[in-house]
């Protein structure tokens, strides 16, 4: 491979971990998400607590 060549696909293999980084935390900021809903509907009986109330308390 030329210098070029190579530095154009470091760059790219770069990028590429960036976007898996991202998307990581996204699935975790939504499995988050998923685990305060389901949270909430199990205690659909008893008192209820805003998300804000939720977070707080996890110190999300």
């Amino acid at each position: 491979m030329t210098k070029a060549a190579l530095k154009t696909f470091n760059a790219q293999i770069a990028r590429k971990r960036r976007e898996v980084v991202q998307l990581q935390e996204d699935l975790g900021d939504m499995l988050d998400h998923l685990t305060v809903i389901e949270a909430r509907a199990k205690s659909a009986g008893g008192k209820r607590y805003s998300t804000a109330e939720v977070k707080k308390v996890l110190g999300m």
